[in-house]
C-alpha cells in the first residue's frame, strides 16, 4: 500500500477529514441506518418524510445517491492517491465536499421550506466535483488508465438529472429508467474495480494462483452491461434489455468464476467480496427470467452493491488507519446478515402474502450488518492512523 507522506503541520487537525474514505464511509453507513429506518416507518404506516416527497422515489435515488454514491467517491478518492502518487483530497476541500453531499441528504427529510429545485441543483454538483478532485490527480500523472472513472461519474450526474427530471414533470418511467441505469452502471464501478482487487486479495491471503485476465471476457463485461444500460431507456422493446441482462450475468458469472472463490471460505473479508460479487450476475439473471424487473435490481443492490461496499469498507478502513486486516469477529455476522438481507429482498418482489414481512426483515438485517460496521469502525475512522503514518 502506497502511503503520501507529509510534514505533520500540513494534515489536517480533524483525522476524520485526513482521506476521503473516513467522512464517506462512515457517514453514508450512519445514512443508510437513517434512511432504512425512515423507509420501514413507511412501510408499516408511519410517514416521517415532508409531505412534498414521494417516498418510493426517495427511497430508491438516497439509496442509490446518497448511500452508494458516497462510497463510490470516498473509495475513488483514497484509491487515486495510491495509483496516482499525488496527495488525496484532505482538509478543507474535503470537508467542502462532504458538504455538497450531505445538505441535499438532510434538506431532504427536514420539514424546512426549501425549493425543491434548489436541492437538486447542490445534489448535482456533487459527482462532478468529485470527477475534477480525481481527474486533477489522474491527468498530473497522465495515467490515462484511471480517468475511465470519469466519464462514469458524468453519466451518473445524468442518470440523477432524468430522476429528479421524471419526478418534476410526473413522468415517472424517466424518474425509474434513472435509477435503474444509476444501479446497472455503479455494477459497472464494481466490475472494475471487483477485477482488480478481488483476484489480487485472493492471491495474497491464501495459496490460489491468480489467473491472467482475459481481454476478449473484460470487454464484453462492460460493453454488456453498459448496452444495457442503454437498453433501459428504449422500454417498448423490453425483450432486448432482458436478453442483454442475460448476456452480462453470464459474462460477469464466467469472470467471477475464475477468481479463486474455492480458496475464500476461510476468509471473511474474501467470501464476502466473493458472494457480493456474484449477486450481480444472479440479478442480471433473475433480470432475464422474465420477473418483475425490482427482483433482479434489489439483488445487485442489497447483496451486490451493499454486501460489496460493507466488505471493501471493512478491508479498507483496517488497510487505511494502519492497522492488520483482521475484523471484528462480529463483522462476520454482519457479512452473513448482508447475504440474508438480498434474500429476505428479493423475495419480497415474488408474488406473497407476506410481502411487508419480508421488507421490514430486510431492512432490520441491513440495519444490522451497517450498525455493527458503524460501531466497530466509527472510532478508527474518527482517529489517526494507527501506526502514526498520514491518512
Amino acid at each position: 500500500m502506497l502511503n503520501i507522506d507529509e510534514p505533520a503541520h500540513l494534515q489536517p487537525k480533524l483525522p476524520l477529514f485526513r482521506l476521503g474514505f473516513r467522512p464517506f464511509f462512515l457517514f453514508a453507513s450512519l445514512f443508510s441506518l437513517l434512511s432504512l429506518g425512515i423507509w420501514g416507518g413507511f412501510l408499516s404506516g408511519l410517514s416521517l418524510l415532508p409531505n412534498n416527497i414521494n417516498p418510493l422515489w426517495w427511497h430508491g435515488h438516497e439509496m442509490i445517491f446518497g448511500f452508494a454514491c458516497a462510497v463510490v467517491a470516498g473509495f475513488l478518492l483514497t484509491a487515486v492517491q495510491n495509483w496516482t502518487g499525488q496527495p488525496g483530497l484532505k482538509g478543507l476541500p474535503l470537508i467542502g465536499l462532504f458538504t455538497v453531499w450531505l445538505l441535499p441528504r438532510l434538506l431532504f427529510i427536514l420539514p424546512l421550506d426549501i425549493p425543491f429545485v434548489a436541492i437538486m441543483i447542490i445534489d448535482l454538483m456533487f459527482l462532478p466535483l468529485t470527477a475534477v478532485a480525481l481527474s486533477i490527480s489522474v491527468v498530473k500523472v497522465r495515467q490515462w488508465r484511471n480517468f475511465v472513472f470519469i466519464p462514469i461519474l458524468s453519466l451518473l450526474t445524468l442518470f440523477n438529472g432524468f430522476s429528479y427530471y421524471g419526478l418534476i414533470t410526473n413522468q415517472l418511467q424517466w424518474a425509474n429508467n434513472g435509477l435503474y441505469a444509476a444501479v446497472i452502471l455503479v455494477g459497472v464501478i464494481v466490475a472494475l474495480l471487483g477485477g482488480r482487487v478481488i483476484p489480487f486479495f485472493t492471491e495474497r491471503a491464501t495459496q490460489w494462483q491468480r489467473h491472467s485476465a482475459i481481454p476478449v471476457l473484460e470487454w464484453l463485461s462492460f460493453a454488456s452491461l453498459l448496452t444495457l444500460v442503454a437498453s433501459l431507456f428504449l422500454p417498448q422493446i423490453i425483450l432486448l434489455t432482458r436478453a442483454l441482462a442475460g448476456i452480462a450475468g453470464l459474462v460477469l458469472l464466467l469472470r467471477w468464476s475464475r477468481w479463486g472463490w474455492q480458496a475464500s471460505w476461510s476468509v471473511p473479508l474474501l467470501w464476502s467480496l466473493h458472494l457480493s460479487y456474484l449477486c450481480i450476475p444472479i440479478g442480471l439473471i433473475l433480470i432475464a427470467t422474465g420477473l418483475p424487473l425490482s427482483v433482479g435490481m434489489h439483488a445487485i443492490t442489497v447483496g451486490g452493491l451493499g454486501g460489496m461496499i460493507l466488505a471493501m469498507m471493512s478491508r479498507v478502513s483496517l488497510g487505511h488507519t494502519g492497522r492488520q486486516l483482521k475484523p471484528a469477529r462480529p463483522m462476520t455476522l454482519a457479512f452473513g446478515l448482508m447475504l440474508l438481507a438480498t434474500v429476505f429482498r428479493v423475495l419480497a418482489g415474488l408474488p406473497s402474502a407476506w410481502f411487508i414481512e419480508l421488507m421490514l426483515a430486510a431492512i432490520i438485517c441491513w440495519m444490522l450488518a451497517f450498525g455493527c460496521f458503524c460501531y466497530y469502525y466509527a472510532p478508527m475512522l474518527c482517529r489517526v492512523r494507527a501506526d502514526g503514518r498520514p491518512g
